[in-house]
């Protein structure tokens, strides 16, 4: 089941990364990268550049120098090969909250075609599983 929204940090007005877009039309289109409905757990999801202008009505041209404007400024990497995209800090943001949320994305990972992209969030998952603590064992009922 796909989240119904996805959680915008307020530090994101303070973001140097983000401040550094000087075009209203590069943030927006960092916001749509953050919430579309393409986006995953992982904040890395294939989108290829006919969904994001369809998404958006935008014209191919000024689409890929908005993003380049977002790549270049260090919010997102996108390979070009698999269509994929990969929002930088997602997972900082977004962490597992729990052990089931953490095997969802390890089996979110595994389907990530991008070979950098799948090594990158393969170590961050096992950092976060080192990190994340197990789940409690359940009481025994009162007798």
């Amino acid at each position: 089941m796909k989240a119904k929204f996805s959680m915008v940090s307020r530090s994101i007005w303070r973001s140097e990364r983000f401040k550094s877009l000087t075009n209203e039309k590069d943030k927006l289109l960092y916001f749509y990268f953050l919430t579309c409905d393409h986006q995953n757990g992982l904040g890395c999801y294939r989108l290829p550049d006919g969904y994001a202008i369809d998404d958006l009505g935008w014209k191919l041209a000024e689409y890929q120098v908005a993003k380049a404007n977002c790549e270049g400024a260090g919010l997102i990497q996108y390979d070009d090969d698999t269509q994929e995209l990969l929002v930088e800090k997602w997972l900082q943001n977004n962490p597992a909250q729990n052990q089931k949320h953490l095997a969802g994305m390890a089996k979110t990972v595994s389907n990530v075609e991008s070979d950098t992209f799948r090594e990158l969030l393969e170590s961050i998952v096992l950092e976060m599983a080192a990190r994340l603590q197990p789940e409690p064992t359940p009481r025994p009922p009162y007798r």
